[in-house]
């Protein structure tokens, strides 16, 4: 596997209308009609004329199938929250949500494609699926994606703008779309809507988002900010390539605006978007609350342990590790911006201010996770 690909952790168009204009006779003035019957020949031209209708037609707009290619899979949710899942004909190796998009014919686990370069997809196979896997995330199969003749291609992040660049190079209908803030993924939520055909609702999925934001915020508000350490990616050894991580974010990213939603302190907010850290930094920082990533699905190597995190250098003195405050995030509920960003926030204001907030429907709870592998706490205490 290439070192990037280890190394590294994670499209507004138009939609093709075309319209059919009939063409209307000019008005005829109105003649006598004579009281004897007259025979009458017609020539060619005459008939021509007579078997075209006199009545002026309307115009006839017809929509082009959509055939929609999603590199990453926060493009596939947003595009099912927009009510266009079925128009999507090629997604990312990643894509796990909704349910909807499991349940798609011929879908199986990212795991599957781990060791395997997108270069090397067994094009057939992934033809006879009900959606092809033409991407993981840095890179994805240039002849799929030809195969398929997408009407609109749809990227996120950093990484995926090259990829789109060349897309559109190529005359690809291809949009990459980077978010630095909450404003960000709602500009981007309209923008898929428009170039889907879905404005209307994409407009009121963004209302719902800011109505529901601003209760968060009033609440928050009221209430003392918890110093938080978000951990995007462990720390990890590459061996002759190095020591890589951990890994966070600072200010101008949405997981920064997320977490000063939901009533905490971004103790890296002075730093600016996704950096590396030290141990030693951010035991010196002191965080209230450590969270680490963690999905259901997730293999023993693409996640750290507790056992770890509680014995890093300095960490048992910060007040996280002192009150058992360490807690695992589903990332792709956290990391992905778009339809479940709000969830997100919801999430991270229940860890927060467990009294104030509830658990949010269609969250995964840290404990529901699993590798509690530190302590093992009985049920009551004992006798």
């Amino acid at each position: 596997m290439k070192r990037s690909t280890k190394i590294l952790s994670v499209l507004m168009s138009l939609v093709l209308l075309f319209s059919i204009a009939a063409c209307s006779n000019e008005p005829t003035t109105p003649t006598q009609v004579p009281e004897t019957p007259v025979e009458t020949v017609l020539t060619t031209e005459d008939a021509e004329k007579t078997e075209k209708p006199s009545e002026t037609t309307e115009p006839v707009e017809e929509e082009m199938e959509q055939r929609i290619v999603c590199l990453a899979p926060s493009m596939v949710e947003i595009v099912y929250a927009l009510g266009y899942g079925d128009s999507i004909v090629g997604w990312s190796a990643y894509t796990d949500y909704p349910v909807a998009a499991t349940e798609r014919d011929g879908w199986v686990s990212y795991h599957y494609y781990e060791n395997i370069e997108t270069t090397d997809f067994d094009l057939e196979e992934e033809l006879n699926k009900d959606v092809a896997v033409v991407s993981k995330y840095y890179d994805y199969n240039e002849e799929l994606i030809e195969i398929l003749e997408p009407t609109l291609v749809l990227g996120e992040g950093s990484d995926q703008a090259a990829m789109v660049d060349e897309l559109q190079s190529k005359d690809y209908n291809a949009i990459n779309f980077q978010c630095t803030s909450i404003e960000d993924i709602y500009e981007m939520m309209l923008e898929v809507g428009a170039a889907v055909g879905a404005e209307d609702t994409a407009e009121e999925l963004v209302e719902s988002y800011k109505i529901r934001i601003a209760e968060i915020s009033a609440i928050t508000s009221e209430l003392e900010p918890v110093d938080v350490y978000f951990e995007i990616g462990h720390q990890f050894d590459f061996g002759e390539y190095g020591i890589f991580g951990p890994y966070t974010e600072g200010s101008n990213t949405p997981l920064d605006e997320m977490i000063k939603i939901a009533g905490g302190n971004n103790i890296f907010d002075d730093l600016e978007g996704y950096v590396e850290v030290a141990f030693e930094d951010i035991a010196e920082r002191n965080p209230g609350v450590i969270m680490t990533p963690y999905w259901p699905s997730a293999g023993e190597h693409e996640v750290t342990t507790l056992y770890e995190i509680f014995t890093r250098p300095g960490f048992e003195t910060t007040d996280a590790v002192e009150n058992g405050r360490v807690y695992y995030y589903d990332s792709s509920l956290m990391k992905r911006f778009g339809p479940r960003t709000v969830t997100a926030i919801e999430k991270f204001a229940y860890l927060l201010h467990p009294y104030y907030f509830d658990n949010p429907d269609n969250s995964v709870s840290p404990w529901e996770l699993g590798k509690i592998d530190v302590y093992e706490f009985p049920e009551r205490p004992l006798d």
